[in-house]
């Protein structure tokens, strides 16, 4: 498993020293997706959402905090895809990150003691917009 880790910061660009806080897999949740005339036709509302496979993967390397993220399609991070990713709150239960680009926000609450993330993510298209929260277990 930590040769898969470090694969994935070689494939990022990102230092391999980065400190692993926590390892998440598949989400579940729920999405509102909005009304689209090419990739949703059907009205606007509420649609189960996830990621089958998927993994998350909370980083800091000094100052610097990143959120990998992977499916089966691929991975990616979220300071490679050229967002802004901040702290927004660190207790000894939970760290808050934030991801922030032109077409989404994504909010990640990581719940330490409960080895556990709830995230939302907000995208405003190019190819649809939504509004989403989601729960993934972690390690």
């Amino acid at each position: 498993m930590r040769q898969i880790i470090i694969a994935i910061f070689m494939m990022l660009g990102s230092q391999v020293n980065a400190e692993v806080l926590m390892h998440c897999g598949s989400s579940k949740g729920q999405a509102y997706i909005f009304n689209h005339p090419v990739f949703n036709s059907e009205p606007s509302g509420w649609h189960k959402d996830g990621i089958n496979n998927g993994r998350i993967i909370l980083t800091k390397d000094g100052d610097n905090w990143d959120i990998l993220f992977g499916d089966t399609v691929g991975s990616s991070g979220y300071r490679s895809d050229g967002a802004t990713v901040i702290l927004l709150a660190w207790t000894d239960e939970f760290i808050r990150i934030g991801a922030f680009a032109n077409n989404y926000s994504d909010v990640y609450n990581f719940n330490l003691k409960e080895q556990s993330v709830v995230w939302t993510s907000n995208k405003s298209g190019p190819l649809m917009g939504k509004a989403a929260v989601y729960l993934s277990s972690c390690r």
